[in-house]
């Protein structure tokens, strides 16, 4: 299995897909930002706006903003699946972190062109998936993932099957509402032990041996140049706001269903709201 479709070059996306082509699988990029497009085409991939041409390829991998692209994308007008042979189906990923019953909706479309597919959600932000070092969920037939495992693990080092199709979905928006909370909460902690003069790197060493353990203490310079590379632009900044945003009003959706009261998780949801994203960018700024 040598031909990619990768649909979907963000933040995320983009440094997946170039651990793909420098691990040597024939790539093709699709995505509807002509910047974007750009840097692959002169890396000497093959790019594309139409997702339908992705649908000849071994495997393809959806790595869009929510929900709704992930639907556009397999079912829309110029989505893949209605150029799908059915006799040579493609291999489907959806890496997006959108619903389970979205997940689940799509797979009876894709059975009937005999496209198997699997939840494969990630965590971890952009200079972690740069090195290829995501975690990545897969929820589905173990086959499934064993046929795709080794792309997944030229994109992640730590691969886990999490159980029917659309665990992968909840896994990753469980492990979001303590993620996403200590993304924006950490912040905070390090601007008041700056107001007293602390240095940042001491204080997530001690943080990072003590009960304020998070992502950003584990190894702090890669804390830090997460937040900076968010910090950089706006535009950036309200990428990653409007995704943590969409992740924990899912996990709502799922706390819901399953008929619990989440007040603390409503109370963050609340909260990331009322920051404009400047305030936000300047927030991430002041701790790089």
């Amino acid at each position: 299995m040598k031909k990619i479709g990768f649909i979907g070059a963000g933040s995320i996306g983009a440094p997946m897909a170039r651990c793909l082509f420098r691990a040597g699988y024939s790539l093709t990029v699709c995505d509807k930002s002509p910047t974007a497009l750009k840097t692959f085409r002169e890396m000497g991939a093959r790019v594309t706006d139409k997702p339908a041409d992705c649908a000849d390829h071994d495997m393809i991998i959806v790595m869009v903003a929510n929900d709704s692209q992930v639907k556009e994308v397999v079912l829309g007008p110029e989505g893949f699946l209605k150029a799908v042979d059915p006799k040579r189906p493609p291999l489907l990923a959806i890496m997006s972190t959108i619903l389970p019953q979205t997940t689940q909706g799509l797979a009876s479309q894709c059975a009937k062109k005999n496209v198997r597919l699997v939840d494969a959600t990630v965590s971890g932000l952009p200079v972690v998936a740069e090195g290829g070092k995501l975690t990545i969920m897969v929820g589905g037939e173990k086959e499934d993932l064993e046929a795709m495992r080794p792309i997944f693990k030229a994109m992640g080092e730590n691969i886990y099957h999490t159980g029917p199709l659309g665990s992968g979905d909840v896994a990753k928006l469980v492990n979001n509402i303590v993620g996403i909370t200590n993304l924006f909460l950490s912040v905070e902690a390090m601007l008041v032990g700056k107001k007293y003069g602390m240095d940042l790197t001491k204080l997530a060493a001690i943080m990072e041996t003590s009960s304020g353990r998070n992502f950003s203490t584990k190894d702090w310079e890669r804390g830090r140049a997460t937040f900076a590379f968010f910090a950089q632009s706006l535009d950036l900044s309200k990428v990653l706001v409007d995704l943590s945003v969409k992740d924990l009003e899912h996990a709502q959706e799922l706390a819901k269903n399953a008929g619990l009261t989440c007040p603390l998780l409503d109370h963050i949801v609340q909260a990331v709201k009322l920051f404009t994203y400047e305030e936000i960018k300047e927030r991430w700024h002041a701790v790089t």
